[in-house]
């Protein structure tokens, strides 16, 4: 289930309430930040302003030399989390099993609620109508087999709809949409895809399964299975942590580009493996989460074909990762996590292992471990975080600790 243009909506509902008398909904308008600050973009848009081309993530400049008259009101998030707050509250009076998603969105497992709340479509239309009769906003609602299906099904045409999107379904619905449409293709991969002649969800379930492999690695094999609409995780009221080391930070500027991130990428790799090799454990799973300055959050994770607790290596992934996923709009927040967690230290090696380079890192991460313990943290710094544009300083100093 997703809001339909939900900080404009929850917006307009704001300022009905404080009295004025036309809805934001109606007319072309825009939830954006300070202009004379780094927030001046478009958060969310009215219908009204898709009409003249004005799109979310742009300049406010850039909206209204579109429409000059264009309606800008600042965000509340106070607000939004209230509303959003008041949203799952209902969804919970339909089944224990909803797992948030983001602010706007959320998923529902409806399995055994069919002799309370009648069949899937049936409950789809009443949560809809009841959320907008209380609460005053629509939304679009996706009935599927899984949460991939589910998702893609609650972007058909919008706003204020119930789709379906069952198996049998996918061919006519879902494989005829271009590629970038599919959860979990940003842009660089849609590129990469558009360059092998791939275009639809389509071509991608029909391209040979060790290709995808080829060009994504792991997350290759799940985004082909997206296509084939597949999906083997389990839908979850809470993602389970098992024994996780992460950080994230919100950066102090919006980032445009991976590059920008690079460095306080490394930072956070840093501590990550700085407190693997304290508590003298190792990781298989590298996992990046990126925010949005619509605060849409994205992660996507890899196996590693051996555990590590390098800073080298889960550097190297977490940015292969990032640049991967990275989003249409610009960066607000940064995370990686080494997950599945275990104490074997113990490292395979094959015929392509550069064993040389695995023990000059493996001495240089323990001699800045046995430094940073004896003089502190701040003794050993890695070149690339004295660069001029590291957001090293203030990244750090944000940083939250997950372990």
């Amino acid at each position: 289930m997703d809001v339909n243009s939900a900080f404009l909506s929850w917006s307009a509902i704001k300022h009905l309430r404080d009295g004025e008398d036309v809805d934001l909904r109606t007319i072309p308008a825009v939830v954006g930040g300070d202009e004379a600050q780094r927030h001046g973009v478009v958060l969310a848009k009215s219908g009204p302003a898709k009409k003249y081309g004005i799109k979310t993530g742009e300049s406010l400049f850039a909206a209204r030399t579109k429409y000059p008259g264009i309606k800008v009101v600042p965000p509340d998030f106070d607000f939004y989390v209230q509303k959003s707050k008041a949203m799952i509250a209902i969804l919970q009076d339909y089944t224990p099993d909803v797992e948030q998603y983001s602010i706007d969105e959320a998923f529902l497992d409806m399995t055994g609620t069919e002799q309370l709340f009648g069949p899937p479509l049936t409950v789809a239309h009443a949560i809809r109508q009841r959320i907008y009769r209380e609460l005053g906003f629509t939304v679009n609602v996706g009935v599927a087999p899984n949460r991939l299906l589910a998702k893609m099904a609650s972007d058909f045409e919008k706003p204020d709809k119930v789709h379906t999107l069952f198996p049998e379904e996918v061919p006519a619905k879902m494989w005829p949409l271009p590629v970038g449409d599919l959860f979990g293709v940003g842009p660089s991969a849609a590129r990469r895809l558009n360059a092998w002649g791939v275009y639809t969800i389509g071509e991608l379930a029909a391209m040979d399964r060790d290709t995808a492999v080829q060009l994504f690695g792991t997350r290759g094999d799940t985004l082909w299975n997206y296509a084939n609409g597949r999906e083997a995780d389990p839908l979850t009221k809470q993602r389970a942590r098992d024994n996780s080391y992460g950080n994230s930070v919100t950066m102090p500027k919006d980032l445009e580009k991976p590059e920008q991130a690079d460095a306080t990428m490394l930072a956070l790799c840093d501590s990550v493996g700085r407190r693997l090799r304290r508590d003298g454990k190792t990781a298989r799973v590298v996992t990046v989460q990126l925010v949005d300055n619509a605060f849409r959050r994205t992660s996507h994770q890899t196996t590693l074909p051996n555990p590590t607790n390098s800073t080298d290596r889960l550097y190297h992934v977490a940015v292969e990762l990032m640049r991967q996923m990275w989003p249409a709009r610009p960066v607000r927040l940064v995370g990686v996590s080494a997950e599945k967690t275990s104490n074997d230290n113990f490292e395979q090696m094959d015929l392509f292992t550069d064993t040389a380079r695995l023990d000059k890192q493996e001495k240089l991460d323990r001699t800045a471990d046995a430094l940073r313990k004896k003089f502190g943290g701040a003794v050993v710094t890695r070149a690339k975080l004295l660069m001029d544009d590291a957001e090293k300083p203030k990244a750090l100093g944000a940083a939250k600790n997950k372990d």
